[in-house]
Parts: structure tokens; C-alpha cells; sequence
């Protein structure tokens, strides 16, 4: 996976570039949006871009999200969130981090932006989300360098929470992903496996994590090291 970072600071965009290509990303600089636009730049899979509340900034983002509309961008700004970022942010190929940018987390949110827009590209190498491993291609899970005993629809139930971490899923969308060819589906058998899986990752707040039903609609997998993406989500 080719990723390309845009940032006028040389020792934050050198850390990031550090802290991805141990995680065995291939990063390159680019020193201004049109570099990316051109031909030269066509294989990025994903944008990390120092963006600021500039009408210049702003104006970049733009011209750049028309010239490439699928790509997946992760904002890393110095600024809290605000009406002009809130924005940006409706649109789902887009996340966002606060400086200073912690490299853990770095990693974490690529590989989450990856795993949801770039699929096809990742299905045949591990998949990492902090310390939990997927292997899709024989369907194992690893904590740290333990195995995780998983029949096939609970790896694929945990990889589509982990795949979308801060994001309700409904239960239409769990059922049409994880039970794409039963027509009728038990609401009691996805609890069941939603407990079990719970219960096999540890997803409970003393160890970083809660997997929560969010009422009247489905779940959702909350990592509690970072800030929730939806605030006006109610949990039960």
C-alpha cells in the first residue's frame, strides 16, 4: 500500500513516515497537492494532508477530492474540530487527527481507512488494528502472538466491527455482511455472536475497548484510547 504525506513540518512528517514504514507501509513526500494530482502520483491508496482553516487549505481539499474522489484522506490538523472540518468529515473516506500525532494511533486509523475503502487490496495480507491481527486469506485472528480460536462468521462479525471502529452498524448492515445469503435472519443468534465475540477479544473498557448495542438500531466498537467519532450516538 502506497501512502503519500503532504506536510509543511519536516520532523512531524518524518515521524509519520517512521512510524508507517514499520508497520511495512510505502510512504512518499510530496511537498504540495498538485504533485499528487499528476500522473507521476496515480498509485496512492491513501492521503495523509496537514490540513489548517485556510480558505487556501480549504480550497486545496477541494480541487484535490474532485481531481481524486475515492481516495481515502486522513487530516492531521493542529485545530479543534470545527464547522469547516465537521464538514469535510460527512463525507466517510475522510478521518481526522489532533496533533501531536501519536504513532500508534497513526497507524490505527490507516489501517482502518484501508480496510474500509481499499478492501481488495488488503484481503490477502494481515490486517492490524493495535494489538489484534486478521488474516484473511485462512480467517485467524492473533492477540499479540496468541491465536484466537474463531469459527468463520464470528473472524468475519469482529473484522467488520474492527474495520469500522467508531462507527454504529446497523443490524441490516451486520446481517447483509457477516449472513449475506440467509434471507431470514435471528436477531438472537447476532447477540449470541456479538457476546461471543466480545468475549474472545476481550472488547471490555479494562482492556482499551467496548462493544456496545446502540439502541433501537445495532452495535458498535468503540476503542476508548481515541475520541468517538459520533458523539450523538447513544449507547446502552
Amino acid at each position: 500500500m502506497r501512502i503519500a504525506i503532504i506536510d509543511s513540518d519536516p520532523k512531524q512528517r518524518s515521524r509519520m513516515t517512521e512510524a508507517l514504514r514499520a508497520a511495512q507501509y510505502n510512504c512518499v513526500s510530496l511537498t504540495n497537492v498538485e504533485k499528487l494530482i499528476s500522473d507521476a502520483a496515480a498509485d496512492i491508496d491513501l492521503l495523509i494532508y496537514h490540513w489548517s482553516p485556510t480558505a487556501a487549505a480549504q480550497r486545496q481539499l477541494a480541487t484535490l477530492r474532485q481531481a481524486r474522489p475515492m481516495l481515502p484522506m486522513l487530516l492531521v490538523t493542529g485545530h479543534s474540530l470545527d464547522h469547516a472540518l465537521n464538514k469535510l468529515l460527512e463525507d466517510p473516506r475522510n478521518d481526522y487527527l489532533i496533533k501531536p500525532v501519536r504513532a500508534h494511533e497513526l497507524v490505527l486509523r490507516v489501517a482502518l481507512l484501508l480496510a474500509r475503502f481499499a478492501p481488495e487490496e488488503t484481503s490477502s495480507v494481515p490486517l492490524r488494528f493495535g494489538r489484534f491481527t486478521f488474516e484473511p486469506h485462512s480467517t485467524q485472528a492473533w492477540h499479540d502472538d496468541n491465536p484466537i480460536t474463531l469459527t468463520r462468521k464470528e473472524f468475519a462479525l469482529a473484522l467488520l466491527f474492527f474495520r469500522h471502529l467508531g462507527r454504529p452498524l446497523s443490524r441490516a448492515t451486520i446481517h447483509e455482511a457477516v449472513w449475506p445469503r440467509e434471507a431470514e435472519f435471528n436477531s438472537r443468534s447476532l447477540d449470541t455472536h456479538v457476546s461471543r465475540v466480545r468475549a474472545k477479544f476481550g472488547l471490555l473498557p479494562e482492556h482499551g475497548y467496548r462493544l456496545a448495542p446502540v439502541y433501537g438500531y445495532g452495535y458498535q466498537l468503540e476503542s476508548l484510547e481515541f475520541p468517538r467519532q459520533n458523539p450523538l450516538v447513544q449507547q446502552v
